[in-house]
């Protein structure tokens, strides 16, 4: 059996009526309607429905504990702006609403990243400009981490 890989980062566009390709190797996992809304950087954050129940089941429990200031400002960041779309089955194109596009700071040059079942649309530029920031970060969680190989060695 082959390894169907649902994770990656891949070059898209940005087309004159705010719509972006999704990659075909993604779009048979995010089938039928998919949530959209805006994300913890500064890109736009598409899962599946069951994906979004979760979400918000999480966010209930969790962020329900913060001071009402603290709990309205995260809801206002993630919930409220969320909207339902469908990928295109012909074109692979999924809209992006104008408000999360802005909020995004999309351009023409996008990148859309796969992991932990969900979908990151980011400007291009953007995410380079944030990558040396994330690369860092990665290199202390695995100084933090110690002696963990996570790669496995040649022959098991």
């Amino acid at each position: 059996m082959a390894l169907k890989l649902t994770t990656g980062t891949f070059e898209s566009t940005l087309d004159d009526k705010g719509r972006v390709v999704i990659p075909s190797s993604l779009r048979e996992h995010y089938p039928g309607e998919l949530v959209i809304t805006k994300g913890s950087g500064f890109c736009a954050c598409i899962m599946t429905s069951k994906n979004y129940e979760i979400f918000l089941r999480n966010f209930k429990e969790k962020v329900s504990s913060l001071n009402s200031d603290l709990y309205e400002a995260f809801e206002h960041q993630y919930v409220t702006p969320a909207q339902e779309v469908e990928i295109d089955q012909k074109t692979g194109r999924i809209p992006v609403p104008a408000t999360i596009r802005t909020y995004a700071r999309l351009s023409k040059d996008c990148l859309i990243l796969s992991f932990f079942g969900r979908l990151e649309i980011w400007s291009a530029e953007a995410y380079r400009a944030c990558e040396q920031e994330i690369q860092q970060k990665a290199r202390e969680a695995m100084q933090k981490l110690g002696p963990v190989h996570f790669f496995p060695k040649e022959g098991i």
